[in-house]
């Protein structure tokens, strides 16, 4: 915020104050060019000098506590200040300079600093000393952190910076190579250090130099620190100082403004005098003597400085009468009187520089009100607001480079809106730095006590009214903040609380249903839909609960205490409704401060009748108002205590509607109003969340609606965060609905949340209701219908093998199934066959065929050689030795014929035996004696012939059958071949003869002994079922048989019995008696009737069951009795009656029941015959069904207050119960829960997990620990807030994580790290702050500080020329020629440090040598040779000829072998003769060299023709080969001399041609040379020169070429890879 124009009243210029809150925009110094700001454009300026509305004294001044510097001058352009915080700079543009105009927030600025109108210090630029300040040697912008105090004054220095903070004390940052900092060490600084002036002393004035500073103290004392080589500290040495030392200037007055030019100082005192003292005052050169302890600057007579400054080697002071005079170099023109000086002649300045101050002439009849001296120029404002700028420029000041000698009004026309600081805060004619240090005016801040609430404090000296904030003015403090008495700065409103207006004390806390979650609120936002805020000043609403939701448009304060809605601690008008009846009524409650008072109103819009109430902390009633149109009632003349909670009810009486609550809260020492009464607030919206009703329900928070439950679930309960899926077995086909169907028989529900039920499928049934699946129909069975309720069995001769079948199967062949309901059909047994298809049963294989495997559908014939003689045989058997069979299926085997043998089984031949004999036996030799029962008749028998069955022989050999003899009757001979008969055994007979078997005696016969011929039949009383028998049964008891011959007994019928046997009638079957019976036929005795049964009639059957309600206590009992009162008997049959059980009663007779006791009651007798024999159940017991005997204790988890009840309680989640029986329940203690109901024990309280807390008892949940904070152990009533540097990332974590290598972690309670800026890192883990963060640019972890080499090249940084260079190598030769740590071929231009760049110097890695004019590799200094032509350079000189040619007179010999190297005419002298061989007649006779005849009369012709031909030959050869020279320049600068550069040629040397010089030579031979000469290869202008002189050149078909100095070229062969001459 900023105050563009104050009136009169309230305007005290802004000082230099840094914010106390940080986070600040970023536009600080960040140029962008725009146009001119909109400013003001009121007529006359309120702060002109004696103007209309005068504001005393405008001005700007460099780091005093008295004024903010918005003008000033460092090198380059000026820079101003607007005060709209825009920045203004001049460039140069088309030859002129204009103005930049920089959007930007600035108050006060210096240098790379500037104090920002929100009051923040942000510095930005270069860094890399930590001079910004930001606690980084890396950041090149950002806030300085000056803890909680703000800056009054700052100062810039070369690499350093220091500020005057609001209390007085002095902070410096930067470099501190010589103590600049004055923090007593010499150790770099990236944040503000801390600067002891001494006890009880403080600053007003501050400049900082190039490497030393020097303030101006309260006491107006001067202290200064840092470097002293020029005696700057003022203490009469030349020693540096890390600590203040206070300057002797021996003027014996107070200074009241200081600036620190060059390395000097010069001090305004409290006379208005100025004295210097350092470099060209006190001390002539470094740390040589100091002469006095300062110099007093002569102005003019009776003139003063109310103004000075300087920062480099001239001074300039605003004097009192507005002029201005500057002194010190003039090297520029910075002094602005038309003069300059310089030591250089071509400068055009002839003056000298000097401490005697010089006016400037500014325009005519102009004062200054404003100056700024910067490196080389100087500039001021004038009274009618101008800026004019004089001295060094580089087109800021006219678009031109040239300098400046007189003032030189800027193009600038918004000098009337630079933001001016008051130099005259009271008016008094008395500049503020002058007007001090009266009576009572310790701190030297010009305001003596009482009247100085901070008498100690030269930056503080009034106080603004609540409500306004300031040091220097007064400002109201901007919606969005507050200010109290004293606040330099506004303070934001905190979050949770805004402030709608500007001028106020206070900011209101947000309302219920509202939040404010942003500093410098201006008001406060209603909670969405969703979410909800039931307190006051809260930052956030708070999402519904999951089951709940929240709609804006709704809401409903509570009815009673517990629901009360909170409204704020301030005055507003508070808009609710009740709206039905049944909202019986609405009750808010205010938190009241200390010393407060309440008053309330209350109307209705609609017209309804409300009534009000108001309420103390205890609810007891106040004050009230019933009226009819309008309610009011306050806390005044009760016993309402403020600093406690005020209830205000509003009740509805007749009607409903909208109603308005008019709440005052005033203070009660002064009446004063709080807040703003006429501000609305909807006071019901936001405050609440409301249950969702059943059949909906809601899983999320923040829901401003709740969901019907989805077709499939049900919600059964209220406030349900979750709809239920109906279980398996049920279903629900539509929505928001609170139960689920259950399924119907034949139908199933297999899923959860159904929305229809299935049927049950095929092959399936369901025959219950609820199925939650069909049940599939087992084996056996089968169901070819869906939605059924039972399965089929399958028929006999078909099979279900599977389960869920739906259909039957027939058995195929081979197998049967003679049952139903079967799962499979059996398998034919082996031997036996099932033909067809759906068998019931199986067939036997007839004699003849077999099977041998199980499931066959067809039997085998018994292959020839085997046999079959049994039924349902599973295999064929081989005929035996002396057997065969030629034929198939056959049931045996065929005996060799009588007279045959077979030496082998199976076998088809026979050999005939003779009659009388037979071979029975296979590959028999011999046949044997037909045998007894035998007899052979033929020959060829394999076997004898027996005796046919029923016929026997008892000798041997017989020959015939006739020798067989028929069994007589009664006896039989079974098989052939018999030698005997056999007597037929009892119970068998044989009428006949010759019979091969006996006959059974049939059933109702017998034949009693051996050899029989004829059965007998049984008598009468007897009977034989059975056949073969050998005698007859008697008719057992209870039977009797009345005819012969009979097969089986008859019974006699019940009702009737038999005790005897052998009974021959039905006679001998006898009735039984009264209280008997049989109950069965064939009854051998009479039963008599049972305990509980009777019978009054014979003959019968069975016995009556005793009634219900009677009983028969004897066995054969012909009568029954009644049960008498208290007895029962519910059943038949009873043999006794039962007593009443305890539960129970009975209360008449002959009664088959008894009757419970209601639920409720019990009782624990037997035999009660009365109804009140009931007794209630007690508390911790209960009763829930009739007929209970004893009362039943609530079990463990649960309990029962109350007697006479049906059921117990189950302890509620949070509680337990431990012994049964229990009349309450108990809660679970602190750090424990219990989500469940009935809980039986103790342990069903769960120790809060490790992550989790649990801060009260009773609870049900546990609650995660927040991120930030974690709880390592278990059962915990809270959770630990991460220790600083370590934070915690997510909720309900067991640990703390220290912030990992690079990070740091700020402050406790921290859920994130914060990277280290880039290039920086910690040393450890666990950092807690940025300042844990050190840079590191060679990324190496040792960092910057410590690190003597910070890039990484192997160069400590003290030698380091480039000591945050490139990245990633090492000094080495090779790659740092130098050693100067900048990397040759990347940052180095000059590699060897000789002061020529590589790229003009010919030895770039020689430090002694940088011309090489011969390019042989030894440079200049060095070669005695520079032209390599073979001549030193001594020896030219002796000849006259150029060190630097190698053909001086360049007729294209080379100098060392020209006879004549200054003469480009000759340069052979083959006689010696000392005449060339050119002009010499006799060229090889020294004795003579002019021609008399022909030969010298033509001589001169052929002379100048060999002349012409040479020079023209040679000298194209000579230009071939030499490339055009070159100059280069090298010039030495000083700081006052600059030395003329002297050309230098150099030229690349050629290869000479050596002509012959063999006295034997001619001129044909020479010019025949000089052709072949001609005639070779020459080496091309791009060829190099290497170490051996050659040129060296590839061509374009990239043959490689060499030349010779001698001028012979070779190529380079590469098969041979050797040199050979080019032919």
């Amino acid at each position: 915020m900023r105050v563009r124009k104050q009136t009169p009243a309230n305007r005290l210029v802004a000082a230099s104050i840094c914010l106390l809150f940080l986070g600040v925009s970023a536009s600080a110094f960040v140029a962008s060019t725009v146009e001119p700001p909109e400013l003001d454009d009121t007529p006359g300026r309120a702060d002109t000098p004696g103007g209309p509305g005068t504001l005393n004294q405008a001005g700007s001044e460099r780091g005093s506590v008295f004024s903010n510097s918005v003008f000033e001058l460092n090198s380059g352009s000026p820079t101003l200040v607007l005060d709209n915080g825009t920045r203004v700079t001049f460039a140069s543009t088309n030859n002129s300079s204009n103005p930049v105009y920089t959007a930007d927030d600035i108050v006060s600025i210096a240098g790379s600093c500037a104090i920002l109108d929100n009051y923040s210090l942000r510095c930005t630029g270069v860094n890399n000393y930590g001079q910004l300040g930001l606690g980084s040697f890396s950041l090149s912008n950002g806030t300085v952190d000056l803890g909680n105090r703000m800056a009054a004054a700052i100062s810039d220095g070369s690499t350093h910076n220091c500020a005057i903070l609001d209390d007085g004390s002095v902070k410096c940052w930067g470099r501190n190579n010589v103590g600049q900092l004055g923090d007593g060490s010499n150790a770099n600084r990236n944040a503000p250090v801390s600067v002891d002036l001494g006890t009880n002393t403080t600053a007003v004035a501050i400049s900082a130099g190039a490497d030393y500073t020097c303030a101006v103290t309260n006491t107006g004392a001067v202290k200064c620190w840092g470097f002293n080589g020029f005696g700057v500290l003022g203490d009469g040495t030349t020693t540096h100082s890390n600590v203040p030392v206070e300057v002797n200037h021996s003027t014996g007055m107070r200074a009241v403004a200081i600036v620190t030019p060059g390395y000097s100082a010069c001090a305004i005192f409290e006379n208005g005098s100025v004295y210097c003292w350092g470099q060209a005052y006190t001390v002539t050169a470094m740390n040589g003597p100091v002469t006095n302890g300062s110099v007093h600057i002569d102005f003019t007579a009776g003139r003063t400085a109310v103004a000075i400054d300087g920062t480099s080697d001239h001074t300039c002071a605003i004097l009192d009468n507005g002029s201005m005079n500057c002194w010190g170099v003039n090297t520029y023109g910075q002094w602005g009187d038309g003069s300059c000086s310089s030591v250089i002649p071509s400068s055009g300045c002839d003056g000298d520089n000097g401490n005697t101050p010089v006016h400037v002439n500014l325009s005519t009849g102009s004062s200054a009100i404003a100056l700024s001296a910067g490196a080389g120029a100087t500039c001021a404002i004038l009274d009618n607001y101008s800026l004019q700028c004089w001295g060094q420029q580089s087109g800021e000041f006219t678009g031109t480079s040239g300098n400046i000698l007189l003032p030189h009004t800027m193009n600038f026309a918004d000098g009337a809106d630079i933001a001016y600081s008051d130099q005259d805060m009271d008016g008094d004619g008395t500049r503020n730095a002058l007007d001090t240090h009266m009576s009572g005016d310790d701190d030297g801040d010009g305001v003596p006590v009482p009247d100085d609430p901070y008498p100690s404090n030269p930056a503080r000296w009034m106080n603004c009214e609540p409500g306004s904030w300031g040091r220097l003015t007064c400002t109201e403090a901007e919606p969005g903040h507050f200010a109290v008495s004293g606040d330099l700065y506004h303070q934001p409103c905190q979050t949770g609380t805004y402030q709608p207006e500007s001028g106020f004390p206070l900011c209101y806390s947000a309302s219920a249903g509202n939040y404010v979650s942003s500093a410098q609120a201006t008001a406060q936002t209603l909670c969405f839909a969703g979410t909800y805020q039931p307190n006051v000043g809260q930052t956030s609403c708070v999402d519904s609960s999951p089951g709940n939701y929240t709609n804006p448009s709704f809401g409903d304060a509570g009815s009673y205490s517990s629901s009360a809605f909170n409204i704020s601690a301030n005055s507003a008008e508070y808009n609710g409704s009740i709206d039905s009846n049944s909202d019986v009524q609405d009750l808010f409650v205010m938190s009241v401060p200390k010393d407060s008072g309440v008053a309330v109103g209350l109307t209705s819009p609609t017209g309804a009748d409300f009534d009000l109430a108001i309420y103390d902390y205890n609810l007891t009633l106040l004050n009230y108002s019933y009226s009819t149109a309008y309610d009011e009632t306050s806390t005044n003349n009760t016993n309402f205590s403020s600093s406690s909670d005020l209830y205000i009810l509003v009740a509805p009486w007749n009607g409903t509607g909208q109603y308005t609550l008019q709440v005052w809260l005033f203070s009660t020492t002064d009446g004063a109003v709080v807040g703003n009464p006429s501000m609305a607030v909807d006071v019901e919206i936001g405050a609440g969340q409301y249950q969702c009703s059943e059949g909906t329900y809601q899983p999320y928070s923040n829901q401003s609606s709740c969901v019907e439950a989805s077709p499939g679930h049900y919600v059964p309960d209220i406030g349900s965060t979750t709809q239920t899926e109906c279980s398996p077995g049920s279903f629900q086909p539509i929505t928001a609905q609170s139960s689920c169907l259950l399924a119907s028989p034949g139908n199933y529900v297999d899923t959860s949340a159904a929305i229809d039920q299935t049927p049950a499928a095929a092959g399936h049934y369901v025959n219950t209701t609820g199925a939650t699946d069909d049940v599939a129909c087992s084996t056996g069975t089968y169901q070819p219908n869906t939605g059924q309720t039972s399965c089929i069995d399958a028929d006999a001769g078909y099979y279900v093998d599977s389960t869920a079948a739906t259909f039957q199967t027939a058995c195929s062949p081979g197998t049967y199934q003679p049952s139903t309901g079967q799962a499979s059909c059996i398998d034919a047994s082996a031997g036996h066959f099932v033909l067809y298809y759906n068998s019931t049963s199986q067939t036997a294989c007839p004699i003849g065929t077999y099977q041998p495997n199980t499931g066959q559908s067809f039997c085998l014939n018994a292959s020839p050689g085997y046999y079959v003689n049994t039924v349902a045989s599973t295999t064929q058997t081989p005929c035996d030795i002396g057997s065969y069979q030629p034929l198939a299926g056959q049931d045996r085997c065929d005996l060799a014929d009588p007279g045959y043998y077979v030496g082998s089984t199976g076998s088809a031949n026979q050999t005939a035996c003779d009659i009388g004999t037979f071979q029975p036996n296979y590959g028999s030799s011999s046949c044997i004696d037909s045998p007894a029962g035998h007899y052979v008749d033929s020959t060829a028998a394999t076997s004898p012939t027996p005796c046919v069955p029923g016929t026997y022989n008892p000798l041997t050999g017989s020959s015939s059958s006739d020798a067989c003899l028929s069994a007589d009757p009664g006896n039989s001979v079974p098989m052939g071949g018999s030698s005997y008969q056999t007597p037929c055994t009892t119970g068998h007979y044989q009428p006949g003869s010759g019979q091969t078997s006996c006959l059974d005696a049939d059933a109702g016969n017998y034949v009693d002994s051996g050899g029989a011929t004829a059965q007998t039949p049984c008598s009468l009383g007897t009977y034989n079922p059975d056949t073969a028998q050998s005698a007859c049964m008697d008719a057992a008891p209870g039977y009797y048989v009345d005819s012969t011959g009979a097969t089986q007994q008859t019974a006699c019928r019940p009702g009737t019995y038999n005790p005897n046997s052998g009974a021959s009638s039905l006679a001998n079957c006898v009735y039984t008696d009264a209280g008997h019976y049989t109950s069965a036929e064939g009854m051998s005795s009479q039963s008599g009737c049972a305990e509980g049964t009777y019978q009054p009639i014979t003959g019968q059957d069975s016995c009556l069951d005793a009634d219900p309600g009677h009983f028969v206590p004897a066995m054969e009992s012909t009568t029954q009795a009644e049960c008498q009162l208290g007895t029962f008997q519910p059943d038949t049959g009873a043999s006794s009656c039962l007593d009443a059980e305890p539960g129970n009663y009975v209360d008449s007779n002959g009664s088959a029941s008894q009757t419970p006791c209601p639920p409720t009651t019990y009782n624990p007798a037997t035999g009660s015959d009365d109804r009140d024999d009931c007794i209630d159940v007690g508390p911790g017991h209960y009763s829930d069904i009739a007929g209970l005997a004893d009362q039943i204790e609530c079990a463990s988890g649960t309990y029962q207050p109350n007697s006479g009840q049906t059921t117990c309680l189950d302890s509620d989640p949070g509680y337990f119960v431990t012994y049964s029986g229990s009349t309450s329940q108990s809660p679970c203690p602190a750090g424990t829960y219990n989500p469940s109901t009935a809980s039986g024990s103790a342990a069903g309280c769960l120790a809060a997990d490790a992550g989790h807390y649990v801060d009260g008892q009773a609870s049900s949940e546990q609650t995660p620990c927040s991120p930030g904070a974690y709880q390592s152990a278990v059962g915990q009533l809270s959770c630990s807030e991460a220790m600083l540097g370590h934070y915690v990332p997510d909720e309900g974590q067991t640990e703390q994580l220290p912030a990992p290598l690079d990070t740091y972690a700020v402050g406790t309670g921290s859920s994130s790290v914060e990277n280290c800026p880039e290039s920086h890192i910690t040393l450890q883990v666990g950092a807690d702050s940025e300042d844990d963060c050190y840079l590191d640019t060679d990324g190496d972890r040792t960092h910057d500080v410590v690190d003597s080499d910070d890039d990484g090249d192997g160069i400590d940084d003290g030698m380091d020329l480039c000591p945050l260079g490139l990245m990633g190598w090492s000094s080495s030769p090779g790659s740092d020629n130098d050693a100067d740590g900048c990397k040759d071929t990347d940052e180095d231009a000059d590699d060897d440090n000789d002061g020529f760049p590589d790229d003009a110097d010919a030895l770039p890695f020689d430090s002694e040598e940088w011309y090489d004019n011969d390019m042989d590799g030894l440079g200049d200094n060095e070669d005695p040779d520079d032209d390599n032509d073979g001549l030193t350079d001594a020896q030219e000189a002796e000849l006259g000829t150029n060190p630097k040619d190698t053909d001086t007179d360049d007729d294209g010999f080379n100098d060392a072998l020209d006879a004549f190297p200054t003469d480009a005419a000759e340069w052979a002298d083959s006689d010696g003769d000392g005449y060339g061989d050119n002009g010499d007649a006799f060229p090889h006779d020294a004795t003579k060299h002019l021609e008399e005849d022909l030969l010298g009369k033509y001589g001169f012709v052929f002379g100048a023709l060999a002349v012409i031909l040479v020079l023209g030959l040679g000298g194209w050869m000579v230009m071939r080969r030499k490339d055009t020279s070159t100059i280069t320049e090298a010039a030495e600068h000083t700081e006052s001399v600059a030395a003329d550069s002297q050309p230098m040629h150099e030229s690349e040397p050629m290869g000479a041609t050596e002509p012959m010089t063999e006295e034997t030579a001619d001129t044909d031979q020479f010019l025949q040379e000089l052709e072949e000469e001609f005639e070779r290869s020459s080496a091309p202008a791009h060829a190099k020169l290497n170490e051996q002189g050659q040129l060296v050149w590839v061509d374009d078909s990239g043959t490689v070429f060499a030349q010779d100095p001698d001028g012979s070229v070779m190529t380079f062969d590469a098969a041979t890879g050797s040199w050979k001459p080019l032919e």
